[in-house]
């Protein structure tokens, strides 16, 4: 069964792979984004533990979410009230479960701890790991729960650090 969500999944993508830029977050480096197949192993192997951990978390994020809209509709509410009345309540809607924040987090931060050892030609932006090679790699379900958040989960440090 398809996640419930309210919004639509290529407005989410198209919102969290080039929100970013709007910040200059990688201006300093950025050039152009690479596939999976062509970025260092190391990026390969933390791109490998994210879709395990994310796939955990949506098999618990999805029931749950559910859950939480079936109580919206056990209040007289039709469907799509009851999914705006959830949204409304969670704005990332399944994406707020916190395990899926904590994983977006520590995939993000271990990219952002790569990147700073690598030449800017190997880098990688985090939000393209975390999106686009899961849209790469067909994760369809995986994609629609990304593509919830209405922003990433992270922000910048005074030395524009990522934290």
């Amino acid at each position: 069964m398809a996640l419930l969500t309210l919004y639509d999944t290529q407005d989410g993508i198209k919102r969290l792979l080039n929100c970013m830029f709007d910040l200059g977050a990688h201006s300093g480096w950025y050039t152009t984004d690479k596939p999976r197949e062509k970025a260092a192993v190391d990026y390969q192997q933390l791109f490998d533990a994210y879709v395990q951990l994310i796939q955990q978390a949506y098999n618990e994020a999805a029931p749950w979410w559910d859950g939480t809209v079936e109580a919206e509709r056990n209040k007289g509410l039709p469907e799509k009230d009851a999914l705006e009345a959830a949204f409304n309540n969670r704005m990332a809607g399944p994406a707020s479960d916190p395990r899926v924040v904590w994983i977006v987090r520590v995939i993000w931060l271990e990219c952002a701890n790569r990147n700073a050892m690598m030449a800017d030609s190997e880098k990688i932006r985090p939000e393209y790991l975390l999106l686009q090679w899961l849209i790469d790699a067909e994760e369809t379900e995986l994609v629609r729960l990304i593509a919830c958040m209405p922003y990433w989960p992270v922000g910048l440090d005074e030395n524009g650090n990522w934290c």
